[in-house]
């Protein structure tokens, strides 16, 4: 089976300090979980206003199956702003992550946002 990209849209609203979540068009509640297979690509691209100043994603292990604290190639913690596209690696189970970020809000200050707690859980080819 071919990799896939994943896109994962975090939407948030000044004012409001969580931000709610879609992946592939899909929108989700907090919680949800969502299956991608080894070798996927996540997308995170974010919808609001102001352009993005910080962006850090951090996961952690959601069962004791799980061989590592990250799903990702790129580590348990990974400055989005700078590469906002993932790599899924091989480990098999079910991770959580967050997503704490920063926007400039036109005024010369920046908000603050909050994406808690989506799962994904990783599948074999």
């Amino acid at each position: 089976m071919p990799q896939q990209t994943h896109q994962l849209v975090v939407t948030y609203v000044q004012g409001q300090t969580l931000a709610t979540w879609s992946l592939d068009g899909a929108p989700h509640q907090d919680g949800d979980k969502f299956v991608v297979k080894q070798g996927d690509k996540v997308s995170f691209q974010f919808s609001g206003p102001g352009d993005i100043a910080e962006c850090v994603l951090i996961s952690g292990q959601m069962e004791t199956r799980c061989a590592n604290s990250s799903p990702f190639t790129e580590g348990n913690r990974i400055n989005l702003k700078a590469n906002s596209t993932v790599h899924v690696g091989e480990n098999l189970g079910t991770w959580g992550f967050t997503v704490s970020f920063s926007a400039h809000d036109g005024g010369g200050t920046t908000s603050f946002y909050y994406l808690p707690d989506p799962e994904m859980q990783v599948d074999t080819m």
